[in-house]
């Protein structure tokens, strides 16, 4: 593999200063990141789902990954500066049994 490219693909391109911001938000995210919550992403509610766009809403995610073994958790959404992002809601995981961080 290319060293370069390896490089590349562990950068985590700010994504935990950006898990750091939304816990400095909301009380209830910052608990989850204290219990080893994992944030996966932000997503439509399931009533505010633009009608024809293909994608998973919160509701529909949550249900995937407790099919695959996952404890999930549905919080306020915020975009990169800290603002909530209405119709929206962040979606985390913790693997069963995973110890609290």
């Amino acid at each position: 593999m290319n060293a370069h490219l390896s490089v590349a693909i562990s950068m985590d391109f700010g994504r935990q200063a950006f898990v750091d911001l939304m816990a400095s938000k909301d009380p209830a995210i910052k608990r989850l990141v204290e219990q080893g919550y994992e944030f996966v992403t932000n997503a439509f509610q399931a009533s505010d789902k633009p009608a024809g766009l293909r994608v998973k809403d919160a509701p529909a995610l949550v249900a995937q990954l407790a099919r695959e073994g996952y404890l999930t958790a549905l919080c306020p959404a915020y975009n990169e500066i800290g603002d909530p992002i209405p119709g929206m809601q962040s979606v985390w995981r913790k693997r069963r049994g995973a110890q609290s961080g």
